[in-house]
This record gives structure tokens, C-alpha cells and sequence, in this order.
């Protein structure tokens, strides 16, 4: 039989070193919270080929004191908690102490730390956990540690690291999370010999120069501010701030869902979910928002200890945190702009500070945005085209050009940002003004002032299938299907929560198979039932008989789906229980919604219009798909070269 025995010290770092240090990408994950936590307001990160050959990370923070340099490198060493109780108020990112020692059981590590208080700062090296220098040398307050040769001395796991390029893309996409974590820290971010910076944000706190840095103008320009203070049912406060997109700008993944928690970039789950069912009215399947939302909650509240790497936690109290994230997103969606737009919405290219370096950007973003980049890039302009013989309807206007100046030329205004010379645009004001250029700049700026129209006049009919309409210096196109799906959509899911459903019995009811469990809490279910049209009876132990199904535009649906809905409330899946009825009343309403080449009277139109925008939300259809696009007079003269 074998015997047990204790491991030695080397051993023991070197297996901690697997949960720790799995990629370079952890260890400057390792190496920049410590900075954060050191109360850095400037960090610097150089890597070299992918990080495996070379980091080094630079902080103006607190440094270590020279008799404490050596103990940090030991396991479970940390001067964040002194107890297990700490735990439960912590707000620091790192706490476990074992970073720095797994590091240098894999690596060669050099440290160069100074305190305030000290006269010069310490050099201190050690490789593979052995010691090679200490010194006494002059440096500035802060730390530098600089990490080579990354699993020198364990070769097997050297070979499952990826090329240098992948590598160094899992660094970029960390230092982008950390940049929108932390926008109050000015970080600068070198990737390979270059001397343009990949990633480059001002610090000061300032999250919009943050999101841009990171996503560049682009995705600014598609995103709506956030700001939001929720109460918990126990009373504490979630506190929410940041940036979510527009529905129509939308990813294939969810590369760029970015959850905060205190500081701490997380990977949550539960706050996708909350997400997604806010988004829910406004994206098509398989499509998921950007965001970058942050969230302050109690400490107590959390369980922050629950990964290795720190990249999830346990919410104590987590339906009251879906709600709020729920409610959050909902109300900035119902509140801002959210009309599908051709071009440039803006009067000019407002030129933000540039603190991204495109070419070095570019080459450090993983495929997949890289990809989704150049197919935006790729799309060809809108072009329109009159038919050759147009022909109006008798008693309407027909349309009209009317003469006018050219605009005068652009004053520039210039500003300044950090030493750098900035141009904002300024444009002569349209006559007559209904969007100030104060209130489209303050759209960039992050404040949606672009109110939803109510006053449309239709101007005409292309294809058939869209009306195009005006309000002020705004032209909209208008889908007459999707436009019709969400007003019968919204009609009946109204009466679905007003528990108003009409239900149709049936001339033979039909036997449905469903769990024995919820055949036993059949009568608990019943008043939900009903409220949705469904009259329903037990059938032996496991089935029930439905005599009656809700009716809805001259419909019914189908039995069998009440089969579905009742093994799933069972489950505990109230909400997806309703989502399946919903999900089969948008079906109903785009069938029963009037189709693409039929013909509507102007005043079915005006009609039509007119509830759609009485709805919530007007912008798409129950599929996720835009009911109506818009585009500014500015954008239309830009295109005939008229400013």
C-alpha cells in the first residue's frame, strides 16, 4: 500500500499554481487587481508575445514595505483580511493570497516596490520559488512587477498554452473589462514592440471615455445611459449606472455583456437572464445587447468566495437582484430613443479624444469582433430608386421640392482635452428647429432627447408594404406588417395581464399527458389557468382534460401546448409558462397582422400610425424585428451633397 506523506513546499505551489495561473492572461488579471487594491490611479501594462514570453505591470499605488516583500510571495499571505468574517465585508478584489506564489513557482518574477515613507525602494527576484536577488534601488512610489518566461519549469503545461496571438487576445479583452470596471484608474495597455497603445483610458471617472476607448465612438453612438436606485425588499440599496445598446445594435454572442459587482468584473448567469427578459420585446432570438452595467450592493449581501479565480458570485438574495436589474433596464429601454436610424443621426462626426490606437486595437481583438467589424464595414450604402412613371392616388398632395440656400459653411470649435486639440462641429440651426444641435449632441453625450413622434404625416407609399411619414426635420419608413403584428401583440398581452383572456370551449375536449406531480397540484394551478383562458379538469393520475383554450384573434391555440405549460409551472417556471402563451400570441398577431403588397387606405394607415406609437414600445415588432426606421434632413442633403 502506498504511503502518506505531506508534500513539499515547491510541490504544493506548483499545484496552486494550476488553479491560480492557467493562461498569461490570469496573471495579469492576479497582478492588476492588486494594483486596484493598492489604490493605483495610473497602470501601466506592457506584454510581449502573447504575454508568455513577458509582462510587466506598473502602478503609482501604495508599494509593499521592504520587510513585507518576501512574505507576499508566500502562500495565503494578504493584508486585505485577517479572518474568515472579513470575508463578508470585503471590498477588495483580491483576497486569497495565494497570487504571487503561484506566479513565481511557474515564472521568472521581478518586483520593484517603494512605499511613501521609505527612502528607496526594493528589487527583489526570485524564479521557479527560489530566490536570486535582493537589493536595495531607487525607484518611485508604487510597484513594478514584471513577470518572463512563463512555465519555464513545467513544460507540460507550457505546451497547452495557445499561440502567442490567442494569448495575447484573452489579455486585451481582460484589460477592456478591468478599463470599464475601473474608470476612475488611467490605464495604458502595450501589446507587443509597438509604441501606440492598444488600450488607452484618461482615468477621472468618466465611463463614457471609458466605453469609448474600449468600443470605440460606433458603439457609443448606439448606447443609452443608465442611472437607477432600486430598494431590495429587506430594504438595502442596488445602486445601478452604466451603458446598455440600442436594440439595433445587436451581437451573435455575448462578447460585449459586461456585469460589474462593487468594482468587480463578474460573469453572472442570473443578471443575463434579467437582461434579456428587459430586451426581451425588442430583440430577435439568438441576438444579445451590449452593455456595461455596474452595480453597488452591500458586500454582506454577496459571496464573493465562491470561484477560484473570483469570476462569480453568489447572490444572498438573488430574486430581489434579477428584479432590479429587470426593472432597471426596462425603464431606461421605455424611456430612451429607440428608432432604427439610416446613417449618421448626428449633424457631424463629434471628434472624441483619441485613446485607442486603431491599428493596434484592431490587431488585438479576438476573431470574432475582428469579423463582425469588417462585415459593418463591408455593408454597402443605402441606395434609393424613384419608379420611372410614378402615379398618386387621386385627392392626395403630390410631392413637392422646394427651392432653397445652401447651408453655410462649419464653424469649428476648438477644445482641449489633455494637452491634445479637439473639434467639435457646430451647424447652422435648420428652420424650423423641432431637434436643437444641443439636443443631438447631448444624445452622444449620453442623454436620449430624441422624444418619440406623435404627430406623423404620411407623406406616401413605396412597394406597397411602407409608409413613409414625417415629423419636423425627421423622415420614418414604416413597415405596415410589423407595425400591425405589434399592435395586436400589445392588445392581447394587455388583456393577458389585466387576466382578461377570453377562453373558447371546446366542441371535444381533448386528453392531455402531463406529470402525475402536476396533475396533484392541479387546483393550486387553476386560478392561473383561468386567467389565461384555459378550462381544465384531472384525467386519471396523469392527464388532464381540457374543456376550454384561450381565443385570440379569431383563435384558438392548440391544447397541446397546456400540456407544456402545466409540467413547466410545476417545474417552478411560472414566467416561462407565460412566456410560451406570449411567444404563441406574437405567432397569432404576425399571422393575423396585415401582410407586405396589401392595400390600406390612407386613413388605415393614419390609424395604424397612430397606435403604434401609443404603444410601449413602437420600435419593433413582437420578433424582435424594427417597425420603423428613421432619417434625419441632415442625412438626406448630406447625401445629395448639399452640406
Amino acid at each position: 500500500m502506498a504511503q502518506i506523506r505531506l508534500l513539499d513546499q515547491a510541490t504544493v505551489n506548483k499545484i496552486a499554481a494550476g488553479e491560480v495561473v492557467e493562461r498569461p492572461a490570469s496573471i495579469v488579471k492576479e497582478l492588476l487587481e492588486n494594483a486596484v487594491d493598492a489604490g493605483a490611479s495610473r497602470i501601466t501594462v506592457e506584454i510581449k508575445e502573447g504575454g508568455i514570453a513577458y509582462i510587466r505591470i506598473t502602478d503609482n499605488g501604495c508599494g509593499i514595505e521592504a520587510d513585507q516583500i518576501r512574505m507576499a510571495f508566500l502562500r495565503h499571505s494578504t493584508s486585505k483580511i485577517r479572518s474568515v468574517e472579513d470575508l463578508a465585508s470585503s471590498l477588495t478584489l483580491g483576497f486569497r493570497g495565494e497570487a504571487l506564489a503561484s506566479i513565481a513557482a511557474v515564472a521568472r518574477v521581478e518586483i520593484l516596490s517603494k512605499t511613501a515613507e521609505a527612502l528607496v525602494g526594493i528589487r527583489y527576484i526570485i524564479e521557479g520559488g527560489q530566490e536570486k536577488l535582493w537589493e536595495e534601488v531607487a525607484c518611485p512610489v508604487g510597484t513594478t512587477l514584471k513577470v518572463e518566461n512563463l512555465f519555464f519549469n513545467t513544460p507540460a503545461r507550457r505546451k497547452f498554452l495557445k499561440k502567442p496571438q490567442s494569448e495575447g487576445a484573452a489579455i486585451t479583452e481582460l484589460m477592456q473589462k478591468m478599463a470599464l470596471a475601473h474608470p476612475e484608474i488611467a490605464l495604458r495597455y502595450f501589446n507587443g514592440k509597438k509604441k501606440e497603445t492598444a488600450i488607452h483610458t484618461p482615468g477621472g471617472g468618466d465611463l463614457k471615455q471609458c466605453v469609448y476607448a474600449v468600443y470605440g465612438r460606433e458603439v457609443l453612438d448606439k448606447m443609452l445611459p443608465l442611472t437607477a436606485e432600486k430598494t431590495l425588499d429587506s430594504g438595502e440599496t442596488v445602486t445601478l449606472s452604466g451603458y446598455i445598446g440600442r436594440p439595433q445594435m445587436l451581437r451573435a454572442s455575448r462578447s460585449y455583456e459586461n456585469f460589474f459587482i462593487n468594482g468587480r468584473y463578474i460573469r453572472s448567469g442570473l443578471l443575463e437572464k434579467a437582461v434579456l427578459e428587459a430586451y426581451k420585446d425588442y430583440v430577435e432570438p439568438g441576438r444579445f445587447p451590449a452593455i456595461v452595467l455596474h452595480l453597488s450592493v452591500d458586500p454582506a449581501a454577496l459571496d464573493v468566495n465562491v470561484h477560484p479565480t473570483k469570476m462569480e458570485v453568489r447572490f444572498m438574495k438573488a430574486g430581489a437582484i434579477y428584479r432590479a436589474v429587470y426593472e432597471a433596464v426596462s425603464e431606461c429601454l421605455d424611456q430612451g430613443d429607440l428608432i432604427s436610424r439610416v446613417g449618421s443621426f448626428y449633424k457631424e462626426e463629434t471628434t472624441l479624444p483619441v485613446t485607442t490606437a486603431p491599428e493596434a486595437a484592431e490587431k488585438a481583438l479576438p476573431a470574432e469582433r475582428k469579423e463582425e467589424r469588417q462585415a459593418e464595414e463591408a455593408k454597402p450604402p443605402l441606395t434609393y430608386y424613384l419608379p420611372e412613371t410614378p402615379k398618386r392616388p387621386a385627392g392626395k398632395t403630390p410631392f413637392i421640392v422646394e427651392e432653397r440656400d445652401e447651408r453655410p459653411p462649419q464653424a469649428a470649435t476648438p477644445e482641449i482635452w489633455q494637452g491634445e486639440q479637439i473639434k467639435v462641429y457646430e451647424e447652422a440651426p435648420v428652420t424650423p428647429p423641432v431637434v436643437s444641435l444641443q439636443e443631438e449632441a447631448a444624445s452622444f453625450q449620453g442623454t436620449a432627447t430624441e422624444k418619440q413622434p406623435h404627430h406623423l404625416r404620411l407623406i406616401g407609399q413605396i412597394f406597397r408594404t411602407y409608409w413613409l411619414a414625417e415629423e419636423g426635420d425627421i423622415f420614418y419608413i414604416i413597415d405596415q406588417h410589423a407595425a400591425h403584428e405589434r399592435v395586436l401583440y400589445d392588445r392581447f398581452r394587455q388583456l393577458l395581464q389585466e387576466e382578461k383572456m377570453a377562453s373558447q370551449g371546446l366542441i371535444e375536449p381533448v386528453v392531455c399527458t402531463v406529470s402525475p406531480g402536476a396533475v396533484a397540484e392541479l387546483e393550486n394551478y387553476q386560478p392561473l389557468l383561468q386567467k389565461t383562458g384555459f378550462e381544465v379538469e384531472p384525467f386519471g393520475e396523469d392527464a388532464v382534460i381540457v374543456r376550454g383554450v384561450p381565443f385570440i384573434l379569431n383563435s384558438t391555440l392548440p391544447p397541446e401546448d397546456l400540456g407544456i405549460m402545466l409540467d413547466m409551472v410545476h417545474s417552478g417556471s411560472v414566467d416561462t409558462a407565460r412566456d410560451l402563451l406570449i411567444d404563441k400570441i406574437a405567432m397569432m398577431s404576425c399571422k393575423a397582422a396585415v401582410k407586405g403588397n396589401m392595400n390600406l387606405s390612407e386613413k388605415e394607415a393614419q390609424d395604424l400610425v397612430d397606435q403604434l406609437f401609443s404603444s410601449a414600445n413602437p420600435y419593433n415588432c413582437p420578433h424582435g424585428r424594427p417597425t420603423v426606421i428613421s432619417m434625419t434632413q441632415y442625412e438626406v442633403e448630406k447625401r445629395f451633397k448639399r452640406v
